[in-house]
């Protein structure tokens, strides 16, 4: 896909996987995007946390209300959820 969505983290459903509610969009995505979306990690960018085995709480701490962008490479039809790879960033100006 490529496309680009970010928005804050609403919560996190398991050690690898949230819902954001997407507040920005890229200009030229190809596809349409919900309000709130689920989300399963493929890669973190920009994480402090070191790159090992993490929990459920380890990703809340992580990235629980934080801004975070996401670059899509698909969603799985069946259940509905995009994979990305995630990049936590400052809110935008404004937000």
């Amino acid at each position: 896909m490529g496309d680009g969505i970010g928005g804050p983290v609403m919560d996190c459903l398991s050690d690898n996987m949230f819902r954001m509610y997407v507040t920005h969009f890229r200009k030229d995505n190809s596809e349409e995007y919900s309000k709130l979306e689920k989300v399963q990690i493929v890669k973190v960018e920009n994480d402090t946390s070191p790159q090992t085995e993490r929990t459920l709480e380890d990703l809340e701490q992580a990235l629980k209300g934080k801004f975070v962008t996401c670059n899509v490479q698909y969603r799985d039809k069946k259940t509905d959820t995009l994979f990305c790879n995630v990049f936590i960033q400052n809110p935008p100006e404004g937000f």
